[in-house]
């Protein structure tokens, strides 16, 4: 079996602010490996018994090779850098189509194409549905567990419903959730991980033209962002008198 798992590289959100135009600022801000990434990984490695290759990749600037670090010392086994300057300022579209072209080319035999569910710098939580539609594969949101039974089984959490059903090989599934208590890399693994070469591709080893990636290859444009600040007030209630409480909880819808 061979999991792939599209990883990204995020700044701590913690620690961004915004300009005066809305924009994240996100100089002098450190970089992190996405914590919905570190969930599908943890999926993956689940997953995995002997024999088995967990790959991981991820599109970004070569600072991105950190993260899909990381990624190799808790227990992936090969990582790619999707990094050319044509791909700077893509849209979750030119992102998809660049990811599904890396997956066509280089993992094409993926028994699953896992995904964190949103990114934390961006939440739109489509680059997966876009990959799936662009690959012609099935594709699973919101998974809370992924386990072999018979093939793979899948449980999905749709706040209102929970499904479980089975997941045909080579989909593409989103992970809302995974084990808090992630692992840890020993020493032992933490060496080893560290001779693992890292293979860059650019647009070209992708088969991509420049009007397909980045910003060129874009659909969608941002235009102006705000940020909006909402506060919320608390109102203290004397509650010695249930009868007066209740009427005033009752006057409030």
């Amino acid at each position: 079996m061979r999991y792939v798992v599209a990883v990204k590289q995020v700044p701590d959100t913690t620690l961004i602010d915004v300009d005066e135009n809305g924009n994240m600022k996100r100089a002098g801000v450190p970089s992190i490996l996405d914590p919905y990434s570190e969930q599908a990984l943890e999926v993956a490695l689940s997953l995995k018994t002997d024999g088995d290759t967990v790959t991981v990749v991820t599109m970004g600037p070569p600072q991105a090779e950190s993260a899909l670090r990381k990624c190799l010392e808790n227990g992936a086994d090969e990582a790619y850098l999707l990094t050319d300057r044509a791909f700077a300022g893509a849209d979750v579209h030119a992102t998809a189509r660049t990811l599904a072209a890396f997956v066509e080319k280089f993992v094409d035999d993926a028994s699953l194409l896992l995904f964190g569910k949103q990114a934390a710098d961006g939440d739109t939580a489509q680059v997966p549905s876009e990959v799936a539609q662009m690959l012609g594969r099935e594709q699973f949101c919101y998974c809370v567990k992924v386990s072999k039974e018979d093939g793979f089984t899948a449980v999905q959490d749709y706040g209102d419903e929970i499904r479980k059903c089975r997941v045909p090989e080579g989909s593409v599934l989103s992970v809302s959730e995974g084990d808090v208590n992630r692992r840890l890399p020993s020493i032992a693994r933490y060496i080893e991980a560290s001779h693992i070469e890292i293979k860059k591709l650019d647009r070209i080893a992708l088969g991509l033209g420049a009007y397909s990636v980045g910003m060129n290859g874009s659909r969608t444009k941002i235009v102006k962002s705000v940020n909006v600040r909402s506060e919320h007030r608390g109102t203290v209630v004397d509650g010695s008198d249930p009868v007066k409480a209740a009427e005033h909880i009752r006057g409030m819808f």
